[in-house]
This record gives C-alpha cells, sequence and structure tokens, in this order.
C-alpha cells in the first residue's frame, strides 16, 4: 500500500477494498463528470442554442477504454451527420405543417435511415437525428438547413470532447483489458477441467454455471479485441495484435466442448473403472497449466515453465489405454466405445498444443511495452 496517498493509507481496510474494487467505476465516473461538464462550458462560450445535445453526447462517447471512445464517436458523428443532412433535405424539399404532409415527410426521411440502421448499427442514430430535424419546433423556426447545422456543430463538440477526456483524463487503454479479460476467461475454462476431471455422474450448479459463464467472457473478450484493434489502427497503441490471442482462446473453449461432449458419451463404466485416475491426472495438469497462464497474461509477464507435466500426464493416459488393451478390456467395447477413448487422448494432445500456443500469445503481452501506450 506504499503508493496509495497517505489519506487513504489512513482509512479503514474494508473501505479501501472497496475502493480498490470500485477504481475502474469510479474512474470512469470521474471521465464522464469531466467531459460533460467540460462540453458545457465550451457549448456556452460557443453559443449553440441547444447545447444539451452537445452534452448528451459526450457522456455517450466517453466509453471505458479507448478504443470504445473511438468507435462510439465515429458511430455518433457519422449517423448525426447522415440523419441531419438527409433530414434537413426532406424538411427542405417536402413542406409541412402537420396531417397528411407531416406524415409523408417523415415517411421519406424514417424509412431509408431505419434500413441502414438496421444494415449497420453505426447508423443507429441517424433515423433518430432526422426526425429531431423535422419535428422540432426550434427546427421550424431556424429553418431546417440553419437547424441541421447547428445539430452537426453540437455533436462534433460532443465528440470532440469526449474522445480528448478519454485520451486525456485516467486514459484507460482496451489492450491492457484484453489481458485481464482473457486471464479471467482462462481461468474459467481451468475451472471447466476441474470439473470434467471428476467425472461426476451428474453436474454440480458450480459446474453447469460454468459454460455460459466462459460465453459471456468470450463475448466481452470479443468487444475488447476489436476496441484494442482499433487504438492500433489509430496510432494509439503499441500493443500486439490482439486477435491471435482471441483466436487461440476460442479453440480452448473449443476443445473443452469437445472433451465435454467425448465424456458424456463414453461408457461410463470403462471411464470410472479403468481410466479414471489416468483421465482425472491429464485434465487437472490442463488445468494447472492453463492457470499458470492466466497468471502470466494478468500479471502482463512470461510465462515460467513448460508443460512437462501435462505431457506426462498424457502419456500416462495413453499407458492406461494401452493397459486396458492388454487386458482385453476393449474387446468388450463396442467400436464406437474405443473410438471415444482415443478421441479423449486426441482432444488432449490438441488440447495441449493450444496450450502452447496460448503461452506464446501470453509471451507476446509480456514487459511494459505491451502495455498499451503509443
Amino acid at each position: 500500500m506504499a503508493s496509495l496517498p497517505d489519506s487513504l493509507r489512513r482509512l479503514p481496510d474494508s473501505l479501501r477494498r472497496w475502493l480498490g474494487r470500485q477504481r475502474p467505476r469510479l474512474t470512469q465516473g470521474l471521465r464522464m463528470t469531466v467531459a460533460s461538464l467540460a462540453t458545457f462550458v465550451l457549448a456556452e462560450a460557443c453559443g449553440l442554442p441547444q447545447g444539451y445535445w452537445a452534452v448528451i453526447t459526450a457522456l455517450i462517447v466517453t466509453q471505458s477504454s479507448v478504443g470504445g471512445s473511438l468507435k462510439a464517436a465515429l458511430d455518433r458523428f457519422l449517423g448525426s451527420v447522415l440523419g441531419a443532412c438527409y433530414g434537413g433535405a426532406v424538411a427542405f424539399a417536402i413542406p409541412h405543417h402537420g396531417g397528411a404532409s407531416t406524415f409523408a415527410a417523415l415517411f421519406v426521411a424514417v424509412a431509408p435511415l431505419t434500413f441502414a440502421a438496421a444494415v449497420s448499427a453505426g447508423f443507429r442514430i441517424a433515423p433518430i437525428t432526422a426526425i429531431i430535424v423535422l419535428l422540432s419546433t426550434t427546427g421550424s423556426t431556424l429553418g431546417p438547413l440553419a437547424f441541421a447545422l447547428d445539430r452537426i456543430l453540437e455533436i462534433g463538440l460532443g465528440c470532440v470532447v469526449g474522445l480528448a477526456v478519454s485520451l486525456l483524463v485516467a486514459p484507460a487503454r482496451a489492450a491492457r483489458a484484453v489481458t485481464g479479460q482473457a486471464a479471467n476467461l482462462a481461468r474459467l475454462l481451468a475451472g471447466q477441467l476441474d470439473a470434467l476431471a471428476r467425472l461426476d455422474a451428474e453436474e454440480t450448479p458450480e459446474a453447469k454455471a460454468l459454460p455460459p459463464a466462459v460465453r459471456r467472457s468470450l463475448a466481452r473478450l470479443e468487444t475488447l479485441a476489436g476496441e484494442a484493434a482499433r487504438e492500433r489502427r489509430s496510432r494509439l497503441s503499441a500493443a500486439p495484435d490482439p486477435d491471435p490471442l482471441l483466436r487461440t482462446l476460442m479453440r480452448l473453449r473449443h476443445d473443452l466442448v469437445l472433451l465435454r461432449r467425448a465424456i458424456a458419451e463414453a461408457d461410463e463404466d470403462v471411464l470410472r473403472v479403468h481410466l479414471a485416475e489416468a483421465w482425472g491426472v491429464a485434465a487437472r495438469a490442463a488445468a494447472a497449466r492453463l492457470r499458470d497462464l492466466a497468471d502470466a497474461l494478468g500479471a502482463g509477464r512470461r510465462p515460467a515453465g513448460d508443460d512437462a507435466a501435462l505431457a506426462a500426464a498424457i502419456a500416462g493416459y495413453r499407458e492406461a489405454i494401452d493397459g486396458m488393451r492388454q487386458r482385453q478390456v476393449t474387446r468388450t467395447l463396442s467400436t464406437d466405445g474405443v473410438g471415444r477413448i482415443f478421441w479423449l487422448a486426441f482432444s488432449l494432445e490438441q488440447l495441449r498444443r493450444n496450450l502452447d500456443d496460448l503461452a506464446a500469445r501470453a509471451a507476446d503481452f509480456s514487459g511494459p511495452e505491451a502495455g498499451g501506450e503509443g
């Protein structure tokens, strides 16, 4: 705790732990507050007629990472420009003063923009902006073109300030979040391997909760990887490409799906009587390897050790199968039953290769140069 200010060190331990857990949320709240206040001051200084649009935009654009803010700013600005320009053009081309004329103008303005929003989520704001330009009472006073120009200026100001705050106020790089999320996902996969190692006749509630948790964690990692890639393309990060890390973890998750299916379809008596010990040793060794790699990813260091223990455990599983053949146990099994036993061995080898690949990806993200500063 030596790095904490004296005022924080004097706080009760429980409060300090709470502040530590809530730090990302508190930091994001600070960014959004700074962005909204700064945008309000600038909108007032520029004399924008409806500065609240700029403030709302700044809040939307200020995301939890720089890469997320880049995407939000681009989507918000392009959608608003398209909606404002098209809505202003429709308002100018189709005079409307209520009733059927307004209905017709609204249809012409909204129909193509909602289709564009359905094609690309980046245009979701376009039909909303067009409706505001078309139906706002302020727009009828200023004229559609002037009102559309004001909207573009307000949205543009909010985008610029929101992005600037994301870059300057406690900036959070998506590349850093990628490794943390990858470590969390690897630990969840290790938990699944531990559950598979037990060969439970009926899954516990905790084991049943792991696959959905893995899916959610993987979806979050995909989002962060996209944000990190955007930072790289914008020269805001020098971190490695996150896509190979994402693909490796997706393959590992697929390996566990195959192992789970093979266990479910294999002969339960054969697994529990003849292969339980060897299988458990192999699965627990893979889980331990995954946790070591997760710790390396989370700490930003090169993985320590190698997969010698896992390789020996897989060899032990193959020896257990050979022992079954020597005792002629496999003669009592169907061809499919024998195939599933060998399929487990093949899947373990595939898992080991993907774990080696994950070790290489963790090494790519090790060291301060992979922290994301550009």
